[in-house]
């Protein structure tokens, strides 16, 4: 009996089938880079800090119902607290307090955490003895950012 022999098809249409489903494949697989994320790039909306003014009451400053650093009397005389904006993860933090005047006090802000900082906005509000010889009223509470060049705030407590 004579052998019959199928013809050979060529290979060349079974390795691009290969090629196309592998391709395919690996593409299903494959996870956005951080330029292809769905928003990327895309202007955030919405805000973190209140829309309405927030009244703060007696002895305090406006400047934190508008996102901004405020003071306010603890126990009117002896202790005030300060409020600073910035990330959660490296809030800001006060270096000294000194006297500048029997009616002033420096506020001196220690350098910013070089590390890894989240982008959100939030307070830190930190308690301060008023310092020995502060006893004008009212008092100008300035804050000095450790920032080279950065202008100081001025703030005041009633």
């Amino acid at each position: 009996m004579a052998e019959t022999t199928r013809p050979r098809r060529p290979a060349a249409p079974r390795l691009a089938l290969v090629a196309v489903a592998a391709t395919f494949l690996l593409g299903a697989c494959a996870q956005a880079g951080p330029g292809d994320a769905p928003g990327a790039g895309a202007a955030p909306t919405g805000s973190s800090t209140p829309s309405v003014p927030v009244d703060g009451g007696a002895g305090t400053d406006d400047g934190a119902a508008e996102g901004g650093p405020s003071v306010a009397w603890l126990d009117e005389g002896t202790s005030f607290s300060l409020t600073l904006f910035g990330s959660s993860t490296c809030p800001p933090a006060v270096e000294s307090v000194e006297a500048a005047r029997a009616d002033a006090v420096t506020v001196r802000l220690a350098p910013a955490d070089p590390g890894m900082c989240t982008m959100d906005y939030v307070p830190a509000v930190s308690e301060h003895e008023l310092p020995a010889g502060v006893d004008g009223r009212p008092v100008t509470v300035d804050v000095v950012p450790a920032e080279e060049g950065a202008e100081p705030v001025s703030l005041e407590l009633p």
